[in-house]
C-alpha cells in the first residue's frame, strides 16, 4: 500500500494531504474533517486504511489552517467560512484531475460534522457518491452545547480557536435541506451519543434528501466516533462498493 505526501493550493495557500493509493486508476474517496478536526487524526487515519484495503484510493487533507506541525496547512483557522472549505475541496478535485493516477470517473467524499456539511453544500463537485458523519444540515451559534464566548470581533470556542462574524454570515448563504435534494447516493451516520449534533439534524436531512439514500444512527458513536468507528467503516465500504 503506497501513502504519499501530497501538496496543492487553493486560493493560493498550500494545502497539506496525504493519497492513499492502492493501484494506479483506482476510485478515490475525498475525505473531509470537521470543523476542528484534522487529516492525522486517528479516526480519518482509520478511515482511508479500511477503504484503501478494500480497493479504494483515499485523500485526506487539512483544511487551511488546520493540522499539526509540519503538516498544516497554510492559512488562519480565523477565517474558516463554509465557502472558504468548499474551495479547499474544489481545490482537492482539482488536484486529483491533475495527478493522474486515480479513476476521476468514480469519485466519492467522506465528510463529517462540517466536513458533511462542506460534501452536501458543494452541490457543482461532482461526486458518485457521498457519506457524512454526525452532520448538522444547519448551524445555529451552537446553542447546544458548544457555546463560543464572544470577545470583540471574534468568537471563541471552548478548545481557545477563534473565528469572526463572517462564519455565521456566509453559513446563511447556504440551505443544506435544499442542496441535499441534488446530493448524489447519501449515507448518513450519526452517533446515538452524538453530544454536540442532536439526532434530528439526521433526520432532517434523510428525509429531504433524495433517493438512492440510507441514514444509520450507530448507537453507541459519539460526535467524533470514539466508539463505533468500525461499523461505522463497515457501512461506508457497504455504500461505496454499491454506488461508487
Amino acid at each position: 500500500m503506497k501513502v504519499e505526501s501530497v501538496t496543492f493550493t487553493s486560493e493560493g495557500q498550500r494545502i497539506r494531504g496525504n493519497l492513499h493509493l492502492p493501484y494506479d486508476g483506482a476510485p478515490c474517496v475525498i475525505l473531509l474533517h470537521g470543523l476542528e478536526g484534522y487529516k492525522d487524526s486517528e479516526k480519518w487515519q482509520s478511515i482511508a486504511s479500511g477503504l484503501s484495503k478494500e480497493g479504494y484510493a483515499c485523500l485526506r487533507f487539512n483544511f487551511k489552517g488546520c493540522g499539526e506541525g509540519e503538516e498544516r496547512s497554510e492559512g488562519n483557522f480565523e477565517d474558516v467560512t463554509l465557502t472558504a472549505r468548499i474551495k479547499d475541496y474544489e481545490a482537492a478535485v482539482d488536484f486529483l484531475y491533475n495527478l493522474g493516477k486515480v479513476n476521476v470517473s468514480r469519485l466519492g467524499a467522506v465528510g463529517s460534522s462540517f466536513g458533511g456539511m462542506v460534501a452536501i453544500a458543494a452541490t457543482h463537485v461532482k461526486m458518485k457518491a457521498i457519506a457524512v458523519m454526525g452532520t448538522p444540515y444547519k448551524l445555529p451559534r451552537y446553542d447546544r452545547p458548544i457555546i463560543p464566548r464572544k470577545e470583540g470581533e471574534y468568537y471563541v470556542l471552548p478548545s481557545g480557536r477563534r473565528f469572526k462574524e463572517k462564519f455565521y454570515e456566509d453559513v446563511k448563504k447556504y440551505d443544506l435541506l435544499q442542496a441535499v435534494k441534488r446530493a448524489p447516493p447519501i449515507l448518513i451516520l450519526h452517533g446515538g451519543f452524538d453530544e454536540v449534533v442532536p439526532l434530528e439534524h439526521a433526520y432532517k436531512l434523510y428525509e429531504a434528501a433524495s433517493e438512492p439514500k440510507r441514514i444509520e444512527i450507530i448507537e453507541e458513536a459519539d460526535h467524533v466516533f470514539s466508539r463505533g468507528l468500525d461499523k461505522a467503516i463497515e457501512l461506508i465500504l457497504e455504500w461505496f462498493k454499491k454506488y461508487l
